[in-house]
């Protein structure tokens, strides 16, 4: 049957998904999700993927320029991608966590920041606890202290 034509008993939504579902699946790969946001402005289905698909891919390119940390924030924006697009070809509504309500407009990126930045906290205050208790405490006496005056070079090695 071809894809284009209604089915018997089919929903203009339905429809719309059935059509629409590969571009959708389609905006989950990075830039592509501008593509499909700017070319399938009829679809409310793509609408829905390439808006979520368009915060994931901005989350990838700062997620990239943030060293060490970056790179582990990056995985779990791929997880992200791999989900939207899982749910988009299988023809489902589903969020992408914390994604899905921030392309609805239910949560604002300072909202989502706030959230994540008092469990950073949390655990940034938990190992700094960790950290001081396996510190040694150090006793500094003038006796170990070198003096200021003290101008001998240490001694050299042989060649």
């Amino acid at each position: 049957m071809d894809q284009i034509q209604p089915q018997l008993n089919e929903t203009d939504e339905q429809r719309d998904i059935r059509l629409n579902k590969d571009s959708a699946a389609f905006s989950y790969v990075w830039i592509m999700s501008v593509v499909v946001l700017a070319s399938k402005r009829d679809s409310r289905f793509a609408q829905y993927h390439s808006k979520q698909g368009m915060i994931l891919f901005v989350l990838s390119i700062i997620a990239a320029l943030i060293p060490w940390i970056g790179k582990y924030l990056l995985i779990i924006v791929i997880a992200g991608m791999l989900l939207g697009f899982i749910n988009a070809a299988q023809g489902r509504y589903a969020d992408v966590p914390f994604v899905g309500d921030l392309a609805k407009g239910k949560l604002s990126m300072g909202q989502l920041f706030s959230m994540t930045g008092a469990g950073l906290g949390k655990i940034w205050d938990s190992f700094s606890k960790a950290f001081k208790r396996g510190k040694k405490d150090t006793v500094s006496d003038d006796k170990t202290k070198p003096s200021e005056s003290s101008s001998t070079p240490p001694p050299s090695l042989p060649a």
